[in-house]
């Protein structure tokens, strides 16, 4: 990787945060490197592990053309160098298709640990909640401080966004600003009472673009973000878990200053309230009461239009949240019960066109009727209704409560599956097992109250059979199943068998398997296609790091309907060999 030197305003609130942080993580890193030090000397210093896989791959078909290479090669291979805990993983694969290599140098990070330090160095991501900093991959340090199980401190600081010119040569070409970040998160508390605090700061840097970017909209971004947590037991078996976070934006950092009326005029020192800047809130808060077998909750969210945050890569906003929640267990904790209800909306400042509600519950039962009989029931229900206002009528109505019933648009969407699973017989020669599934999907459209001809149902049924011959290492299955599909004057159904089988031989060094399976399709009552496939493989381990593969696969295609190709077979085989090693 090149080195960059990497460029920040002395005057950026940015520089002057980053100073302070990078002084104190400078400490703090230092001293965790030295402690490191103490392991030279002590196991291992320098392991080396990997592998290589070496495959080929022939095909022939009779009754088409070919649909793929006749013959094809697959070299592949991965290292990975550990020094002291520090790992450098390398990896390659080359065909006669195309080649690639990858190593970890572009894009390379580490983080050291020493009792309750943890360093972040390079390339890292952190996350201190999903309002501020969630996730965001960035290249320079930062720290996880725990010193106890009531404090808990973390900060990072770094580059978000390298800079890219604007080249209209280049397709699909995106254009970006130097971005720098910074933030801390405190937390104080132990697991029955606890707050944290914690703040997020990002900066593009204007002059890192020499294209001018601006007559394509491109600005400088400036934003803060302020975050408060609590998680706190009320009481016995009460417990509460909420979070607000404030986001100040800049889309563009070179805007006029103002005085805004807001709380962030007191933070000016680190973020500067602008023409073009624009603040949101977003929250979250959950209660949930324990009883003794069973929890009943109530979960929340609001997120405003246009919240974002530039530690996120995508952010939903414009929604707020409500649900019921239970969970239950019963009969010596054989039975659980677990379900959930709420409606989500948007549109919550009224100003655009569309207006979606969505109800949503769903049910989950698992029932363990005895050590050998298994079974579980799900079901979900979605409801989504669409209010929808043309432009016209959204600004020429003289009230709020005009055109109300323009367009009242509801898509309902049902899923429901039951299982069970037997174990049968009670020999410990013979294991036999006995699974069957079922499943429904069911969706319709609605419009003032009618049903629209749109709906379309989905039914899927299967079952297999297993039973394992301990002694002689040999595992038999057989399997079937039928899917349905129904639309607008269309049905599909899909059916058939398959039968499997594996072996395995010299104290299971070597293995044979094999399957067979049969699936026919059908529209609307008639045959569209059959299909026959026939797989045998083998496989042997020698000395536990090479591992031999023989796989070969018979396909036979029957479309009686079909004007080019009514009936055609195709055979793939494949010839790999695999080596692992380890310096341990």
């Amino acid at each position: 990787m090149s080195s960059r030197l990497v460029y920040i305003s002395m005057q950026s609130p940015c520089f002057r945060f980053g100073s302070m942080l990078l002084v104190s993580l400078w400490f703090i890193t230092t001293s965790v490197c030295a402690q490191n030090l103490e392991s030279i000397g002590k196991g291992d210093a320098l392991t080396i592990s990997g592998g290589v896989n070496v495959s080929q791959v022939f095909y022939a078909a009779n009754g088409i053309e070919d649909r793929r290479d006749p013959y094809n090669y697959f070299l592949s291979g991965n290292l990975n160098l550990s020094l002291y805990g520090w790992s450098v993983p390398v990896s390659f694969s080359y065909s006669n298709q195309n080649a690639s290599f990858q190593q970890p140098f572009n894009q390379y990070g580490m983080s050291p640990t020493y009792k309750w330090v943890t360093a972040h160095l390079g390339y890292r991501s952190m996350t201190f909640s999903k309002y501020t900093l969630n996730g965001h991959l960035f290249l320079g340090v930062g720290v996880e401080l725990t010193p106890s199980d009531k404090v808990k401190v973390m900060a990072m600081y770094g580059q978000l966004q390298k800079a890219v010119e604007l080249d209209t040569a280049e397709v699909g070409n995106l254009p970006a600003f130097k971005r720098m970040g910074g933030g801390a998160k405190v937390t104080l508390g132990g697991a029955d009472h606890s707050v944290d605090f914690s703040f997020f700061k990002a900066s593009d840097d204007p002059n890192s673009v020499k294209s001018n970017v601006a007559d394509i909209g491109l600005f400088a971004e400036d934003n803060l973000v302020l975050g408060l947590g609590v998680s706190t037991k009320i009481i016995n078996n009460l417990t509460f878990k909420g979070e607000i976070a404030y986001s100040a934006i800049s889309t563009n950092s070179q805007s006029e200053e103002v005085n805004a009326d807001h709380i962030y005029n007191k933070f000016s020192f680190a973020f500067q309230p602008r023409a073009s800047s624009s603040y949101y809130s977003a929250m979250n808060a959950a209660i949930q009461y324990q009883f003794k077998k069973y929890a009943f909750g109530v979960a929340y969210e609001r997120v405003e239009p246009g919240y974002r945050t530039l530690g996120a890569y995508y952010f939903n906003n414009d929604l707020e949240n409500i649900a019921l929640t239970h969970t239950s267990r019963w009969l010596n904790q054989r039975l659980s019960i677990s379900a959930r209800g709420g409606l989500q909306r948007n549109n919550l400042n009224k100003t655009e066109l569309n207006t979606m509600s969505r109800w949503s519950g769903s049910l989950s039962i698992n029932y363990q009727v005895s050590p050998k009989i298994t079974t579980n029931i799900n079901y979900s229900n979605f409801s989504t209704v669409v209010n929808f206002r043309t432009p016209e009528q959204l600004y020429n109505q003289a009230t709020p409560y005009d055109y109300l019933d323009t367009l009242n648009y509801q898509q309902i969407s049902q899923n429901a599956a039951l299982g069970a699973n037997f174990l049968l017989g009670n020999s410990t020669e013979r294991a036999q097992n006995l699974n069957c599934n079922f499943a429904y999907q069911q969706s319709a459209e609605e419009q003032g109250g009618e049903t629209q001809n749109t709906g379309s149902k989905y039914y899927n049924f299967n079952s297999s059979y297993s039973i394992s011959f301990v002694p002689s290492a040999l595992v038999v299955s057989l399997s079937g199943n039928v899917n349905v599909s129904q639309a607008v004057d269309t049905q599909n159904l899909i059916y058939g068998p398959s039968l499997s089988a594996r072996k395995s031989l010299g104290d299971k060094k070597a293995s044979l398997t094999g399957a067979l399976s049969y699936n026919v399709s059908e529209a609307n009552n008639k045959l569209n296609s059959s299909v026959l496939n026939l797989r045998i493989g083998a496989g042997y381990v020698l000395r536990e790091k090479h591992q031999f593969n023989l796989n070969v696969t018979a396909i036979n295609r029957h479309t009686p309907h079909s004007t080019t190709q009514q009936q055609f077979r195709e055979f793939v085989a494949e010839l790999g060999y695999n080596f692992n090693f380890s310096s341990r």
